[in-house]
């Protein structure tokens, strides 16, 4: 009997050692439920954060699909005006040049005038002073011969 208790004894602590353990193992458990909620927790966070992170750049891609729409529309209407500003210069050039060509056309006329009026006062005075000079000529004949 005393061999019994002994061995009743025996399991009896070999049961309070397992529970020991089960409790060491339970008492783990708890802690690795723990840590994995926190885990969970912030995989949540994450994922919010990517959410938020994923709208962000979906506001910035409309946004730069605006831009982009905005420059395209420009230009389309830069093109307008470089073509507005070539067919303005093309067009406007040919009157431009005639008025210009009209001008100096004018300018010539009076300026032959002018050349033409000078012309003939130099060859006035010059026939003068030829005149002058052969009367000249005379007088001193004259006053060598007396």
């Amino acid at each position: 009997m005393e061999r019994t208790l002994k061995l009743i004894l025996n399991e009896l602590k070999e049961l309070k050692e397992g529970q020991k353990e089960l409790k060491k193992d339970v008492s783990n458990i708890k802690e690795g439920q723990k840590e994995l909620k926190k885990d969970v927790s912030n995989i949540k966070e994450g994922q919010k954060e990517l959410k938020k992170d994923v709208s962000n750049i979906k506001e910035g891609q409309i946004e730069l699909k605006k831009d982009v729409s905005n420059l395209k529309e420009g230009q389309k209407e830069l093109k307008k005006d470089v073509s507005s500003i070539k067919d303005n210069l093309i067009n406007g050039l040919g009157p431009y040049f005639e008025h210009i060509e009209k001008h100096i056309d004018e300018k010539t006329v009076e300026l032959k005038g002018s050349l033409e009026d000078q012309q003939r006062v130099i060859d006035t005075l010059a026939a003068r002073s030829v005149k002058h000079e052969s009367e000249m000529k005379d007088f001193k004949r004259i006053v060598k011969n007396q």
